[in-house]
Parts: C-alpha cells; sequence; structure tokens
C-alpha cells in the first residue's frame, strides 16, 4: 500500500485523533510516518514553539512504537494548509495521507473541515480519514473489518490492492473480513415522447441485475481469494450512498474504502458523487483512493 504515511495535524486534540490509525498502519506496513504541521507565515516568530510541538508529538508515537524499526519524523512548513500537505505528499513519494475530519456534528456525523476536504480534492494520493477509535492499536477492532463498495467498472476496484495491503497480515490470524458490495439503484433513466425520465426497474429487472452483480463479486472474490481470507458480498437496491452507509453499520464494519471516482458497466453508478456522500455523512472510518483509469 505504502511505505511512507504523512499524517497532518494543525495541533488540537481532534486533529490528533488520527494518530492511533497511523501507528497501526505503521506497524502494519513497516511504514515511515512524517507528521506535518503547516502554519499561516503570520505566525512565522512563534515557529519554535510550533517545532517543539511536532518534535513532541513524534517523540510520543516513537514511544508508542517502541521495538518498531520504522521511521518517525516531524516537519514544520508555512503556508496554506491544504497547498503545503498536497504539495508536500508528491515531492515526498508518500503514499497514504492519513487525518482526522476534525470536528462532528451535534448529529454524530463528520463535519469535513475545509482543510480536509481541499486536501481530497487536489491531491491525488489515497487518504483515510478518522475522527477516533476506542479499539486500542493492534487489536482485532481496528481496521479488520473492511466494507469495500465496487459498481462494476475497473476503476472502482483499484481501492482493492490498498485494502490487501491492509489486511495481509492479520488475515492469516483470523481476525479480520473484507465485505464487498454492490448497489443496484432501485429505478432508471428511460427515453420518453419528450424528455428521459426515471422508472422503476421492474422485479424481472432486478432479479437479472441482482444476478449480474453477484456474479461480479464472486469473480472479484475469486480472485481475491485464499484459504485463510474471510470474504462476503452483498448486493442491495437503493439510493447507493445511503445503502452503503446501512451495510457499512449491519456488517459492524470499521473501515469503509472505496474509489473517489468510477462509472459502472451495468448499474450506471457514478462513484464520485457516492463517494463525497459517503464523505459527509459517515462516522466509520474513511479510505478514499483516486483511480488512475476511468
Amino acid at each position: 500500500m505504502t511505505a511512507r504515511i504523512l499524517v497532518p495535524v494543525d495541533g488540537c486534540e481532534q486533529s490528533e485523533a488520527i494518530l492511533p490509525y497511523a501507528e497501526e498502519i505503521s506497524n502494519r506496513l513497516g511504514a515511515s510516518v512524517t507528521l506535518l504541521h503547516v502554519l499561516p507565515p503570520s505566525l512565522h516568530e512563534q515557529i519554535a514553539l510550533h517545532e517543539q510541538y511536532i518534535a513532541s508529538l513524534a517523540d510520543r508515537m516513537r514511544q508508542h512504537l517502541r521495538g518498531s524499526t520504522v521511521e518517525v519524523a516531524g516537519v514544520v512548513l508555512e503556508g496554506k494548509p491544504n497547498r503545503e500537505i498536497a504539495d508536500y505528499a508528491a515531492r515526498a513519494d508518500i503514499g497514504l495521507i492519513a487525518a482526522a475530519p476534525h470536528s462532528q456534528s451535534s448529529g454524530g456525523h463528520w463535519t469535513i473541515g475545509r482543510t480536509a476536504d481541499k486536501v481530497i480534492r487536489e491531491s491525488s494520493k489515497p487518504v483515510l480519514l478518522a475522527a477516533g477509535t476506542t479499539a486500542l492499536p493492534g487489536s482485532d477492532g481496528m481496521l479488520s473489518r473492511i466494507l469495500v463498495p465496487l459498481d462494476g467498472s475497473q476503476a472502482s476496484r483499484e481501492v482493492l490492492p490498498h485494502v490487501e495491503s491492509l489486511l495481509r497480515s492479520r488475515w492469516h490470524e483470523g481476525h479480520s473480513i473484507l465485505y464487498l458490495t454492490h448497489v443496484i439503484p432501485g429505478d432508471h433513466y428511460a427515453s420518453g415522447p419528450l424528455i428521459a425520465r426515471r422508472v422503476p426497474y421492474t422485479n424481472a429487472e432486478l432479479d437479472d441485475l441482482n444476478g449480474q452483480a453477484s456474479r461480479y463479486l464472486q469473480e472479484v472474490v475469486t480472485l481475491l481469494r485464499a484459504p485463510e481470507r474471510r470474504i462476503e458480498i452483498r448486493v442491495t437496491v437503493g439510493d447507493p450512498a445511503t445503502r452503503i452507509l446501512e451495510t457499512a453499520f449491519a456488517v459492524g464494519a470499521n473501515l469503509i474504502a472505496m474509489t473517489t471516482h468510477g462509472y459502472s458497466g451495468f448499474s450506471r453508478m457514478f462513484l464520485g458523487s457516492v463517494a463525497d456522500r459517503v464523505l459527509h455523512t459517515t462516522t466509520i472510518p474513511l479510505l478514499l483512493v483516486k483511480p488512475l483509469v476511468y
């Protein structure tokens, strides 16, 4: 998946909620960690305090990773956070940006901060967002039950190598399970005398689409299958983002992993808009991967 993890932090407790995830991934993959703190140029005179903060945070992570040979570094830059994060990730050959979405609404959903939202849109790197966890690093409850939405396109499947990397060291211990899901929209566009309109699928059409989706997911399972791997499939009907979240809660997923774009071969689901809705609705950690193919 990656040999280098970039973790942006801004000095507040909420931004540091991502640290246990970065530590867990670093332990699994042997990946180095760079803690990045960006301050505005107007605070240049206080840079020593900011450098002290990031050095202290790096020391704390090294203590948590005691016995590990992975490198933990702290970097302080000046500028606009989203631009500096994206630029640093590009020039330092970062494989994963791990960040906190930063806050929650009164209803318990994430309020995606402007910086996190811009980083997702501006960087080509995979981004992991997590607001915190009650599971201890190294426990069975962290990044162990992963839901991957697939829409039939090659683009949507580009998330799978990243998921395999995350689970590789855990699958053989019997602690992890991968869920593959496909959502069939309840209706589709049909041409009319003047304009196209949305009409519900008939039961026969839904049965046929369900069969296609099940066969497709089984084909993916066959490609991923190994004796120690637990993989299950789920096919549902309805609004894609809603069904993805419902399925995640139903199976107890502690990570949703999906590409940010994709266009399906048989359900016409555009995963870009779906990913955006999941991003702004979920309370479950989310891994977003930008595919190389479209």
